[in-house]
């Protein structure tokens, strides 16, 4: 068995719109709106990424009223995911 074969969706006919980058920005244009569509189809959040992600929200969301807000660091070797920041 292939490992592509164990995906919903087959990696091997799937161009990365984003070209693997995700960016943050306020730009509104069909590509942009096409980028975006693909990185909310595609992304994955599960195991300790989601747990991590919970907590981080959490805290946000429980402090919304305070003068000072938490800070968050996110760290990980190149290409494991960090640029995907809240």
């Amino acid at each position: 068995m292939l490992n592509r074969a164990v995906y919903q969706k087959d990696p091997s006919t799937r161009k990365l719109v984003n070209e693997g980058v995700a960016s943050v920005n306020d730009d509104s244009s069909e590509h942009a709106l096409a980028v975006l569509r693909y990185e909310l189809e595609t992304f994955v959040c599960d195991g300790q990424y989601a747990k991590g992600l919970e907590h981080i929200l959490h805290t946000y969301l429980g402090n919304l009223a305070a003068a000072q807000q938490p800070a968050v660091w996110v760290s990980g070797f190149f290409g494991s995911g960090q640029g995907n920041r809240v």
